[in-house]
């Protein structure tokens, strides 16, 4: 795969959406009928994917919708297999009309049901969040900045704070808060390769761009949602995919050092049963790199391009395999992603020699380490990816601040 190869993207068509659905209340569906909301569009609409076994949405919603001001639209989306808006949940909807509710009567596969759910947003600006994850509800007033200082920008991304909501007091690594802000253009080359080939990451590329903690605006959103859709497999990681059209799309991208939001994030867990396509042999069943990479394969496939490994994703692939403390899934890790590889590349197969680690050495740093402040994972007695941006939140620059408007006169 050439670099230039990238950019060469087929002219998107246009995909329908099914919309089966009915109104919980504020919806902006009624049985697959658009209405109007009657309301002008808002600066930033930030959906939520409701499935199976989510948590009650009512913490999140009520931090996004605590400023009467905020210029916000909230749209949860609950798959038929989630748990139904909760009373109160669906009092507030009735009385702020910045959310909308709305129930599905099926329940889509993750990729599908984060497509509807960004299909029904209507702020110049939209993100996606997890209901177990956080987000500030002042990026509304960060991207408003960012409209009038650099109105290029269609791709916002900042650091998320990742929190393993099973990590285990005192073993636990800390967690780095950036002590230092600014919001610069990204190098849109960089983070081509960064993704796509892998350049200098871990298990997974390092991806701040996005509809997952992430901001696009509108025109980069309607962009992405007219591409066709290929259905025919699935993801547990669909961020991924965004993440790739995202990186192709467009025309600039901006990155913030300040945290914007904080991710709940498991250990990764490959699904019960995955079956891979088109005779890839790289897939969620093996581990997460094998779920980006076939993410990858079909995003630039169904742009009319070819996937390629190289050594960094071999390397990714071997960190994957490290990560395991137990030697029997280490070694049934090892074995699926050895056996991809010889069926893909079998030069590629010779070098791949993880080492299994039982007992990897704990992060033990704290304080202001370079440019981070390295803070406990349970700062502040915080338990779950919410409570700890609230307690983080004291140590981080005011938005306010950070988006001085009188710095654009």
């Amino acid at each position: 795969m050439d670099a230039p190869a990238l950019f060469a993207a087929a002219v998107p068509g246009k995909a329908k959406a099914a919309t089966s659905a009915r109104q919980i209340s504020g919806g902006a569906l009624v049985f697959g009928r658009p209405i109007s909301r009657e309301k002008p569009m808002a600066t930033l609409s930030i959906c939520i994917p409701v499935e199976g076994e989510a948590p009650d949405l009512g913490h999140l919603v009520a931090k996004l919708l605590k400023d009467p001001a905020a210029d916000v639209e909230v749209i949860a989306l609950f798959s038929s297999a989630a748990a139904a808006p909760s009373e109160d949940l669906a009092a507030l909807a009735a009385d702020d009309k910045r959310l909308v509710l709305e129930t599905l009567d099926t329940a889509p596969a993750a990729r599908a049901l984060w497509r509807q759910t960004a299909s029904r947003a209507t702020g110049r600006w939209v993100t996606l969040v997890r209901p177990s994850d956080t987000l500030d509800p002042e990026l509304a007033i960060m991207v408003h900045y960012l409209e009038r200082r650099s109105p290029e920008i269609d791709a916002l991304g900042w650091n998320s704070f990742q929190i393993d909501p099973l990590a285990v007091p005192g073993v636990s690594g800390p967690v780095a808060v950036p002590a230092h802000y600014h919001i610069n253009m990204f190098d849109k080359t960089a983070m081509l390769k960064a993704f796509f080939y892998w350049s200098g990451s871990l298990n997974a590329p390092r991806m701040p761009f996005g509809l997952y903690h992430g901001a696009l605006r509108r025109s980069l959103l309607d962009t992405l949602l007219s591409l066709p859709v290929n259905d025919g497999w699935s993801s547990p990681v669909p961020q991924y995919e965004w993440s790739g059209r995202v990186l192709l799309f467009s025309d600039a991208m901006a990155f913030c050092d300040r945290p914007m939001s904080a991710i709940n994030m498991p250990a990764y867990k490959a699904p019960a049963s995955h079956k891979p396509t088109h005779n890839f042999p790289f897939h969620a069943g093996l581990g997460l790199t094998g779920a980006v990479a076939e993410a990858q394969f079909h995003v630039l496939g169904e742009l009319g391009n070819e996937w390629t490994a190289n050594e960094d994703f071999l390397r990714a692939c071997m960190i994957d395999c490290m990560m395991e403390t137990d030697r029997r899934a280490f070694v049934a890790k090892g074995n699926g992603y050895f056996a991809a590889f010889q069926g893909f590349d079998p030069r590629l197969a010779s070098g791949f020699r993880p080492e299994f680690n039982e007992n990897p050495t704990s992060d033990r740093r704290r304080g202001l380490q370079g440019d981070v402040l390295m803070v406990d994972r349970f700062l502040g007695g915080a338990q779950t990816a919410q409570e700890f941006y609230d307690a983080a939140k004291a140590l981080l620059v005011p938005v306010a601040l950070l988006c001085d408007e009188a710095q654009l006169h």
